[in-house]
């Protein structure tokens, strides 16, 4: 394929979240970062991995080609119903334990698939947010862009080959109103592989756009990796994991409503970044492990004083529906160094039809101001998600994201100094990075 065709096929495209890189690499140091139990072991099975990794990519393909059946196809795979069914298909034709490498890798896949989602939620909920109000861009930006800070920062280790469970999606895709054919997601995938998904074009790509738009970005040059800001790639490593831990649970039946809950920013022990309500670091977010309906998941904010916080709720910024997190964006100024807590109230409605009967609580402390106030002693070393294959190691051995006990939050491919971009990078790269919103509303 000529550069001149593929820019003409790719150009239609807009931006969401960020880029297929952030996504393999995210998806791939989640389960690096698990525990050594069966789940981790289970995934990092060389040629299963790969199909997660896989999975974390293929999510975004439908959006390379302008087309209404494949921007659907790749719309429904980013969403809790997807994910759902997908579920349900395995739990019943083909059920744990999976002895055959066909097996592992469909259930793997799934996993990448939704990865990428809770992904996608957590980078536009919260860090697009960010990116906007310090730097001024939006998505147009900031998708290809962090991709290529990736390649420019030498953290690409990953290098998925094509592995798709063709059969069991097409199955799973007949009810949407599009058509979905093997074609129309092969068109997809073998476009967005051979321009962008390798090794050799694909990360000099993502670098060209690195180089491009970094001087438009200062503050998400520093920021990208920095696991202290919510939404960041770093800051999704954990709660991605906790997540494929949740994904582990249902399909084994084993995910209760009242465990829904499996992250919370600001990560405990780290406080509150912000006490002024106007900013984004004042929010708090709860992130959960199945779809929860977002009209039932009330929650309260309550202040040092044990009284209620005025705060707005939030849902994931695109999606309605069943919602993998809830914002909570205080209405007034918090105290510095005050202690709050927030609350998920029983009643909670899950995508599988369980309802929570517990309330859900996250205790944590707003920065104090100055930081170095008696109030706000240092907090020693916290867990910073690992990037180099070896499981992080939390002080004190858990990672607590709420008032429920939680374990440890915390090959395939190879280590490379990335090619330079060169012309025909530059010439693609503004393409390839970016997906179509589509209605610019997803259905949770």
């Amino acid at each position: 394929m000529t550069a001149l065709l593929a820019l003409a096929l790719l150009a239609p495209a807009t931006a969401d979240a960020h880029g297929i890189w952030g996504h393999v690499h995210v998806t791939g140091w989640a389960v690096e970062n698990m525990p050594d139990d069966e789940l981790r072991q289970f995934l990092l099975e060389p040629e299963v991995f790969n199909a997660l990794l896989f999975g974390a990519a293929f999510t975004d393909t439908g959006y390379a080609v302008d087309s209404a059946a494949s921007r659907a196809y790749s719309e429904h795979t980013h969403w809790e119903p997807f994910i759902e069914d997908f579920i349900e298909w395995i739990r019943v034709n083909d059920p744990p334990p999976w002895n055959t490498l066909e097996s592992r890798k469909r259930v793997a896949f799934l996993m990448g698939c939704a990865s990428h989602g809770l992904q996608d939620t957590l980078f536009d909920s919260l860090f697009l947010y960010q990116i906007e109000e310090r730097d001024g861009a939006g998505q147009d930006f900031a998708d290809p862009g962090t991709d290529g800070f990736l390649v420019l920062d030498e953290h690409v280790r990953f290098q998925p080959e094509e592995d798709i469970p063709m059969e069991t999606l097409l199955e799973l895709y007949a009810g949407l109103e599009e058509e979905i054919t093997e074609d129309v997601i092969r068109d997809s995938v073998d476009l967005t592989v051979s321009v962008y998904v390798n090794a050799d074009i694909g990360w000099s790509v993502a670098e060209g756009m690195g180089v491009l738009h970094g001087p438009s970005l200062p503050w998400t040059r520093v920021h990208y990796m920095d696991p202290v800001v919510p939404g960041s790639l770093r800051a999704e490593i954990f709660p991605t994991m906790r997540y494929q831990q949740a994904l582990w649970k249902r399909l084994h039946g084993e995910l209760s409503a009242d465990d829904v809950t499996v992250f919370a920013y600001p990560e405990s022990p780290r406080r509150l970044l912000g006490h002024e309500h106007a900013q984004t670091d004042s929010w708090t977010s709860l992130i959960f492990g199945a779809g929860v309906r977002y009209e039932d998941g009330l929650t309260e904010l309550v202040g040092p004083d044990g009284a209620a916080v005025p705060f707005t709720q939030g849902n994931n910024r695109w999606g309605q529906g069943h919602t993998r997190l809830i914002r909570l964006m205080p209405d007034a100024d918090l105290e510095p160094g005050g202690w709050y807590t927030a609350r998920l109230m029983p009643g909670v409605s899950l995508i599988d039809g369980q309802t929570s009967t517990e309330a859900w609580e996250h205790t944590f402390q707003v920065e104090c101001d100055p930081p170095d106030s008696e109030l706000c002693p240092d907090l020693g070393d916290i867990a910073v998600a690992s990037l180099d294959g070896v499981p992080a190691e939390p002080a004190g051995g858990t990672v607590d994201t709420g008032t429920k006990s939680d374990e440890t939050n915390g090959g395939c491919g190879c280590v490379t100094a990335p090619p330079t971009a060169g012309g025909l990078a530059l010439l693609l790269c503004g393409a390839v990075a970016r997906r179509r919103r589509g209605t610019g509303l997803r259905r949770g």
